[in-house]
């Protein structure tokens, strides 16, 4: 993450700490993604329990960006596009976060469903949605580190992906219920777990939109199209 240069090189090595920190924060999340995906494409538990652990090391490194993110505005008085920055950094820790959250529920329920050994899972679809997501968060902090508007509006319209598959998902998982009630707690674990990606995707489009913000000093004004036709969003 590029920043101007200032008087103080106290204030230039608060700011480049900041950056650092909420990079170190989306590495973690992705970590997170990554490996319950994995557990969720073979059903099996690949360390489950050490993902859900690690998540307090995702709320720590979070309370840490927050913490210091005041002590620069307390301190230093940032203007301009400093105060962006420490704004933004800010916010995205926030996201990031509640990102970690969701890969910690995935996981938890992940543990169920293999518990309740599922005859058919729509593993495919469930691992695009992850994939997608996951490059969705890994691309937007790349349009973090440059800056670049263009690349965070990209992020931002790709979430219309993620709303289709979900869409496929619940109404393939629903279908499942109604065929075999057996299965239905494993099932309703399920769709949870898709929603789960569902909102990670939206959480991706919300980092986007704060790098908007930190490139142009104003929010996207443009209306987000949302292809989600579940009874979630009713």
């Amino acid at each position: 993450m590029q920043s101007s240069h200032h008087t103080s090189s106290a204030f230039d090595q608060d700011l480049y700490e900041m950056s650092e920190k909420v990079r170190s924060l989306a590495n973690l999340v992705e970590r997170q993604l990554n490996a319950v995906t994995q557990s969720l494409s073979t059903l099996e538990d690949n360390g489950l329990d050490k993902l859900i652990k690690r998540d307090k090391k995702v709320d720590k490194l979070e309370s840490e960006i927050i913490e210091q993110a005041v002590q620069v505005i307390a301190l230093r008085a940032p203007l301009a596009e400093d105060l962006r920055l420490v704004l933004v950094v800010q916010k995205i820790a926030t996201i990031l976060e509640r990102m970690g959250d969701y890969a910690r529920n995935t996981a938890n329920r992940t543990k169920v469903i293999i518990a309740e050994g599922p005859e058919a899972v729509p593993v495919d679809e469930l691992r695009k949605m992850a994939s997608l997501t996951t490059k969705m968060l890994t691309d937007v902090m790349a349009a973090f580190d440059a800056v670049d508007a263009e690349l965070a509006i990209k992020v931002r319209n790709s979430d219309v992906i993620v709303d289709k598959l979900h869409t496929k998902v619940h109404r393939s998982v629903v279908k499942a219920t109604q065929e075999n009630s057996e299965q239905t707690v494993a099932n309703v674990h399920l769709l949870f777990i898709a929603k789960n990606f569902e909102r990670i995707g939206d959480y991706a489009t919300g980092i986007a939109e704060q790098v908007y913000f930190l490139a142009n000093g104003k929010f996207v004004d443009e209306f987000r199209p949302k292809a989600d036709k579940t009874s979630w969003n009713a």
